[in-house]
């Protein structure tokens, strides 16, 4: 009894004297807290950013850049002053009050999460996620890093939660579609019916697409090898889904565009069928070869206009799939 008594005692004491050391001003640590500069006053820091500053402050972006105190959050892709009145200059603006969209044009340069120079270097690096809803599209071409085909050097980079990048071009979000760019083609517009009738419209709104269109010619001359009249008469030869399947062997989920095309190098289409199509340069020229043994091809317009969602570019010839033996 006297040894429990004695335990209970010494529990006591040990609790008294526990509670004194406890500090009543004592906080959790917030997990990721940093200590870093925010990224506002990074960009207020830096006198050639100057009006990129005032712009953010005047579209009320700025608490884009004050509202987190954690690692990592956020990349700044600044325009610097040289850039801005540059591009203020060639568009003929003589203010930024000029310039439509003028919010959605800073936003599309404040990217989500925090991209450092050496993911920019990543051979696999294709994309930046930006908060205007619309992603920059990344390629390397000649060793160069470019934004949207467009060549951006970085000055160079400023650390705070998160990264500020210098950079020397203005950059803009993309405002041509792939759907307006049909209807302003009526050489295409076979395909914009097949398309339709397909009901694969939302292919043409899908990010990271290239699509490989064969022009009214080339369906002309598809028609006439199969005997079909009309493209209804095709419908019922060879039926909706075999004509999807045609569709989709001209849709590659990938950016594909003179900047990173090789010869010999073989696509991926949605459809791949037996034999996938295989790019063939041959000089100027840029060909597609698919069909048993690759022996057919198709010449390639290359459209180097960049979309909302990818590229587009005309070839000459419908491209039918090799399809396995049943």
């Amino acid at each position: 009894m006297n040894h429990t008594f004695n335990n209970i005692l010494f529990l006591l004491a040990a609790g008294i004297l526990m509670a004194g050391c406890i500090d009543a001003n004592y906080e959790e640590p917030v997990a990721g807290r940093t200590e870093d500069q925010l990224l506002s006053n990074v960009i207020a820091a830096q006198s050639e950013l100057s009006i990129f500053n005032e712009l953010l402050d005047s579209e009320g972006l700025l608490p884009l850049l004050v509202s987190r105190q954690t690692q990592d959050q956020r990349a700044v892709f600044a325009p610097t002053d040289a850039a801005i009145e540059a591009f203020m200059s060639e568009n003929g603006f003589e203010s930024a009050d000029d310039i439509e969209g003028l919010e959605n044009v800073l936003a599309y340069h404040i990217a989500e999460p925090n991209i450092m120079q050496s993911d920019l270097n990543r051979t696999n690096y294709n994309f930046i996620q930006t908060n205007a809803d619309q992603d920059i599209f990344v390629n390397r071409s000649g060793g160069l890093v470019r934004f949207n085909n467009q060549t951006v050097n970085i000055q160079r980079s400023e650390s705070g939660n998160g990264t500020v990048h210098l950079i020397d071009e203005v950059l803009l979000p993309r405002s041509n579609t792939m759907a307006a760019y049909l209807d302003e083609n009526p050489e295409l517009s076979i395909f914009k019916q097949v398309v339709e009738l397909l009901g694969l419209n939302s292919q043409l709104s899908a990010n990271f697409r290239t699509i490989f269109i064969p022009d009214n010619q080339a369906f002309a001359d598809l028609l006439a090898a199969l005997g079909a009249g009309s493209l209804e008469e095709l419908v019922e030869m060879v039926g909706e889904d075999a004509l999807e399947e045609i569709v989709r062997y001209h849709i590659v989920n990938d950016l594909v565009y003179s900047a990173n095309v090789s010869n010999s190098q073989t696509l991926t289409p949605q459809f791949t069928g037996e034999v996938m199509p295989m790019i063939s340069v041959d000089g100027e020229n840029v060909l597609l070869t698919y069909g048993e043994g690759h022996a057919s091809a198709t010449l390639v317009s290359v459209n180097d206009d960049i979309f909302q969602t990818g590229f587009v570019h005309t070839i000459d010839k419908v491209m039918l799939p090799v399809l396995e033996d049943e």
